[in-house]
């Protein structure tokens, strides 16, 4: 289960201003947590589906891990995820490579410190900006829980030609991303040669998760944020958002096909 129903009051706005019970659908939320080699490694507030893809694309995207050949298994006890790596790893290092980013909703100015573990992307992938196009609407098509409730984000992980890879809601956009990159690594997909769709706006955290990934073109519904523009120049990663048939390139145009 990821809604729940409540009853709610509707107050119209509108001169008549009525007002009405409602049943309305509202999306889950939950604490997941992650305990790596049984050491606490993070708690994630996201929808309750997908945890075990949800800890894997985390740990890739945050570089915990190099890909999923490092996880020697992977079991979910409750709202705890348990992961085994088949090597040691440093949580303490990682988390000292995330960038450190204070948002701009939090009425300070960004602080924007690029990973130096960030490598680029190489990758000689081309995609069609008509099946790009095709992509987002697909994306829009199946997000289920969103049309039903207007709370969640979703993210989709496709090949250059627009085969669905991976797909996946969550209240957050960073959940999301994590989950389906999370969802082909287990499958032991290489994201080399594939293209992310988000809802999510694109911030600098964002395009490093993706470029952590090795995805070679992020595309999203919502117009990036600088800090993301930039990563994804120095990272080397296409940029795009589309929407009112308008296809904007932020970065590396050369890999869309007009």
């Amino acid at each position: 289960m990821v809604t729940e129903r409540r009853r709610i009051q509707v107050i119209d706005l509108s001169q008549a201003r009525s007002v009405d019970g409602f049943l309305d659908e509202l999306a889950l939320d939950e604490p997941v947590c992650i305990f790596v080699n049984g050491e606490y490694n993070a708690t994630l507030i996201a929808s309750p589906e997908m945890k075990r893809e949800l800890a894997a694309g985390y740990l890739l995207s945050s570089g915990v891990i190099d890909s999923a050949e490092d996880i020697a298994s992977i079991e979910t006890r409750d709202n705890d995820v348990m992961v085994e790596t088949s090597r040691e790893v440093d949580l303490r290092e990682a988390a000292a490579n995330v960038m450190n980013l204070i948002v701009t909703a939090c009425s300070a100015s960004p602080r924007l410190r690029t990973s130096p573990q960030l490598s680029r992307v190489e990758s000689n992938v081309r995609v069609r900006a008509d099946d790009l196009k095709k992509m987002t609407a697909r994306l829009n098509r199946v997000s289920s829980v969103h049309m039903r409730t207007r709370g969640t984000h979703a993210a989709m992980l496709c090949s250059a030609e627009g085969e669905t890879l991976a797909f996946a809601e969550d209240v957050g956009r960073h959940n999301a991303l994590d989950k389906v990159i999370g969802a082909y690594a287990l499958r032991g997909g290489d994201a080399v040669g594939c293209v992310l769709l988000s809802t999510g706006r694109q911030s600098g955290e964002m395009v490093q998760k993706a470029g952590r990934a090795r995805v070679p073109v992020v595309a999203s519904l919502t117009v990036p944020l600088i800090s993301g523009v930039r990563l994804a120049e120095a990272a080397g990663i296409t940029l795009a958002s589309l929407s009112s048939g308008r296809l904007k390139v932020y970065t590396h145009p050369e890999r869309i096909v007009v």
